[in-house]
């Protein structure tokens, strides 16, 4: 720091004194009140962005019989004074005096200038406590809401600096003024530009610039002052970096997260929304729905109903289970949790549609797997009994019920092997044996099982694969399998006089070369409807003919899952009084592949 020594001042003021009394005069004054002026713009801005600040921790619903607390409490320890004011001019509460004996404020400077601008700052002795004090006031909200949350702290707290730069001006001046005319302009310049370089960096500092900067040119008392101005500006800056990383996290958690969160305020309207709650809502992506009723963004009767109940009771409720409506329902579970002080509510959504569908698959499953099993089960029993009771007394009685309880053993062991069949596929507990196999040699394989069959029932079995198709990658026996079950479903449904073509082309999966082979009936089709449904577990579009023919209702779930395992795809189309084809692709052979 400079050192002034008395001879060097006497060296510097005599001449200045002499010969410049007046500039000497006036020039003080006028950088004092400069100095002045920036002091309170820098401080009021401070006081500004304070009072700012605890108006946003202050609620807009202030309850009359805790305002005058709450505003104790925003300045305990401190010696801030403290007054919140409404739009019109009436003081809610001021932590010197009682709001309800003070005049309306709305004719002081700082209210008036922060009502027109958003924020003010006015020094002045003041009418209540009688006490010189520097005014900030800042407008919060808008609309009926405004109010005015104004800071006043007392000038003393300010007269030691102000000394300090009065010390500051006054040997600047004196300096100036010892270098006579030229060396005093320079001078003067130089203090006037720092000045301006503070009082530009207080401005945007107050206008909200984090990346004002303010460099310290000398090593001086204004130096001090530059280097504190700029120790302001970065603690601000680490300040709301700070709040802006931890507001970052925060949403970044709430993206990450695969439950719907919404908060909203005691009034219902949306405070916060991630976007996973968005998709459960159906809303448009980056629309902001912040200060929007949550009922505007979603109005099932449901949720509306547990909106009321939650800000009625303001009570945290446990997961409770609302469906809704639209093209695709969604099942939820909801939990509901109040936030602090009741201002708002945290609703989280849990999607339980998938868990429902597969719970209601499980049932079906069940219900089907026991239905199965009973029907050959009590035919079985119920002819033993008969054999018992005395029927194997008549052999031609007891051979027709050992007929018939030999056919309802064999329906009971294919539905318990289709059922294992089934599960090691699922399981991934049947590897595939993946070689090179000549789709022709299948379908001659396939057209030999079925033909008695197919000749039986006067349903001719047609063969239609083109020359040339390459061999296909996969498991013979398995391949085999899926042909067996669609040719035989084809013959089963397709009436006296009917064709079954067994078909194949070259196509494409993706970027993977494979075959695409087609079985195509003339039977009497599938309804459209019942189409996506074909590949369920014992899903059957005419029950009673089907467990007539035999099926067990597992043959086209486990075609599907062997197509699966291939790297392949599955495709029903069907037209009623027409017939219908099942499509499945194949991986192609490649030449560069070895057994």
């Amino acid at each position: 720091m400079r050192r002034w020594t008395p001879k060097l001042v006497l060296y510097f003021l005599l001449p200045s004194l002499l010969t410049f009394p007046l500039l000497v005069g006036g020039g003080y004054l006028l950088v004092r009140h400069a100095l002045k002026n920036v002091a309170d713009e820098v401080v009021g801005a401070a006081a500004i962005e304070e009072a700012r600040a605890i108006g946003a921790r202050l609620p807009a619903d202030l309850a009359a019989g805790d305002v005058q607390q709450r505003c104790h409490d925003q300045v305990r320890g401190s010696v801030v004074r403290l007054t919140v004011i409404t739009g019109d001019g009436h003081v809610v509460c001021d932590t010197e005096a009682q709001a309800s004996s003070m005049v309306n404020h709305l004719s002081r400077p700082e209210v008036a200038t922060a009502l027109l601008t958003g924020s003010g700052i006015d020094r002045r002795e003041s009418a209540t406590i009688h006490r010189p004090l520097l005014y900030a006031a800042a407008r919060i909200g808008e609309g009926a809401g405004t109010r005015i949350v104004r800071i006043a702290l007392p000038t003393e707290l300010m007269a030691a600096p102000e000394r300090r730069l009065d010390w500051i001006v006054l040997l600047t001046i004196l300096a100036t003024a010892l270098l006579a005319v030229v060396p005093a302009l320079y001078l003067g310049q130089k203090v006037a530009r720092r000045l301006e370089r503070m009082v530009d960096f207080s401005r945007a500092v107050a206008a909200g610039d984090l990346t004002a900067h303010l460099a310290v040119s000398q090593r001086d008392e204004l130096g001090e002052l530059e280097e504190s101005l700029d120790e302001m500006g970065r603690q601000l800056r680490m300040w709301l970096r700070g709040m802006q990383s931890e507001s970052d996290k925060v949403r970044g958690i709430l993206g990450a997260m695969i439950e719907g969160v919404v908060v909203i305020s005691a009034t219902g309207d949306v405070i916060l929304m991630n976007r996973r709650a968005e998709e459960i809502f159906a809303l448009a992506p980056d629309t902001d729905y912040h200060g929007r009723p949550l009922i505007e963004t979603c109005r099932d009767p449901e949720l509306q109903e547990l909106l009321r109940e939650t800000i009625a009771t303001g009570v945290q409720l446990s997961l409770r289970e609302i469906t809704l409506a639209g093209e695709a329902k969604r099942s939820l579970a909801v939990s509901v949790a109040p936030l602090a002080d009741r201002i708002g509510f945290v609703l989280v959504f849990h999607d339980i549609t998938e868990i429902k569908r597969l719970e209601t698959m499980r049932r079906d499953f069940v219900a089907n797997v026991s239905h199965e099993l009973r029907t050959p089960l009590t035919a079985i029993r119920g002819y033993a009994e008969t054999l018992l009771s005395g029927a194997l007394d008549d052999p031609t009685r007891a051979r027709s019920f050992l007929g018939v309880i030999d056919r309802h053993s064999e329906r009971l062991s294919r539905l318990i092997d289709d059922l294992l069949t089934l599960s090691d596929l699922e399981l991934g507990k049947s590897p595939l044996k993946k070689d090179a196999v000549l789709l022709e040699t299948l379908v001659d394989e396939v057209l030999e099982v079925l033909g008695e069959k197919a000749e039986r029932g006067k349903v001719q079995l047609v063969k239609a694969l083109p020359t040339g198709l390459p061999l296909l990658r996969g498991d013979s026996d398995r391949l085999q399998q899926v042909l067996i079950n669609l040719a035989d479903n084809a013959v089963k449904y397709t009436p006296a006089g009917g064709t079954v073509t067994i078909a194949a082309q070259g196509s494409t999966n993706g970027d993977t070369p494979c075959v695409e082979i087609s079985v195509t009936d003339t039977g009497g089709g599938i309804p459209a409807e019942e189409l996506p449904r074909l590949t369920e577990r014992f899903y059957r579009v005419d029950k009673a003919r089907s467990r007539e023919l035999g099926g067990t209702g597992l043959g086209l779930a486990i075609v599907k899952h062997i197509v699966q395992a291939h790297g392949g795809k599955l495709h029903i189309s069907s037209t009623l009084a027409v017939g219908t084809t099942v499509r499945f692709t194949v991986p192609s052979w490649a030449a560069n592949e070895h057994t």
